[in-house]
Parts: structure tokens; sequence; C-alpha cells
């Protein structure tokens, strides 16, 4: 049984590298993270590294489909489960940031800056987040499944004390035996 639980471990402990080296791989060509400084950036600029973003973020909604469509001629259950729920999500946020992009354009002719720049973190917030659920797609991978084991451990381990309460009786009586009366539907008077 210890070697089992080893295999299992070890096969988890290879899907979390897995996820995070995709999502390592799967991060967008431009910094998705809170460090960028806007305001060192252009209006244009913002324009076209959102435009980009979107259009990445459409090649993942696009590669996930195609991944989804691969687990479905394989019958795994398991990866065509997940890889579908993030899709579901993906295409929200890739349809959300298709939006956000035009107001950013129309925006940018404005020339309202802070507007474009409140636009631009939105896209790059929905691009961080469809390239984890890109990510998520690309390590789902699902098992085999044995819905018949029955050897499970349980195993219930309580550290420490319960707290003593002082002042609480701890002798219990068991109470009389109550005879219940019969129900109304059941009275010789009806």
């Amino acid at each position: 049984m210890g070697l089992r639980h080893a295999i299992i471990a070890t096969v988890a402990l290879a899907s979390i590298i897995i996820g995070a080296t995709a999502l390592v791989a799967a991060e967008p060509a431009f910094s998705a993270r809170g460090d960028e400084d806007l305001a060192q950036l252009t209006i244009e600029d913002m324009v076209s590294r959102a435009s980009d973003s979107v259009r990445t973020m459409e090649k993942q909604l696009a590669e996930s489909f195609k991944l989804l469509e691969e687990s479905i001629a394989k019958g795994d259950v398991a990866a065509t489960t997940s890889r579908n729920e993030a899709i579901t999500a993906m295409k929200g946020l890739v349809k959300l940031s298709e939006q956000n992009l035009l107001t950013l354009q129309q925006r940018a002719a404005e020339r309202d800056r802070s507007r474009v720049e409140h636009e631009y973190v939105k896209i790059t917030i929905a691009a961080a987040k469809v390239a984890e659920f890109y990510a998520q797609i690309k390590s789902a991978t699902g098992g085999t499944v044995d819905l018949e084991l029955t050897e499970v451990e349980r195993k219930l381990e309580f550290q420490g004390r319960l707290p003593v309460v002082e002042d609480l009786t701890t002798t219990f009586t068991t109470p009389a035996d109550v005879i219940p009366e019969p129900p109304v539907h059941a009275s010789p008077y009806y």
C-alpha cells in the first residue's frame, strides 16, 4: 500500500510541475503584472498592446477548443470536463476583452488617457486570467479512475484536548418512556 501512495504522490507532483510550466509558457507577450508603469506608455502603445493581447487570447481560445476536441475523441471524461469548464470562462473573458478593446480604441480616438488606461488594465487582467485557464487546459489530463476501489483509509487525528467546563453537570438521566397519543385521524369520534 505504501508504494501505491508514493506513486500517487509522484503523479500529483508531476501534474503540478507540468501545470506551472505550462502557465509560465502561456504568459502573454506583454507584462500582465501590476509592475508596469502606465505613465510611461503612450496611448498608442496601450492600444497596440491591448490589441495584441486580445489576439493572443483569441488564439489561446482556439487552441483550447482543439485540445477539447482531442479529449472528446479520446473519450477522456475528466480532461473533457475540466477543459470545458475552463473554456466557458475563457469565452466570457475574451468576449469582454473584445468589447473593452473597442471602448479603448474609441477613448484613444477621443484622447481620453484615463479611460484608455482603465480599459487597458481590464484587458491586461483578463489576459492574465485567460493565460491561467489556457495553462489549465494544456495540463488537463484525465487518468483512469477506479470507481470500484474500496480500499479507502480514513484516519481521524485530534491533537489537543477539549475544553472542560467546571460548572456543567455531567450526570445524565434517561427520560421516562413517553407513550404518544394516537393521531387525530385515528380518533374514535371522527
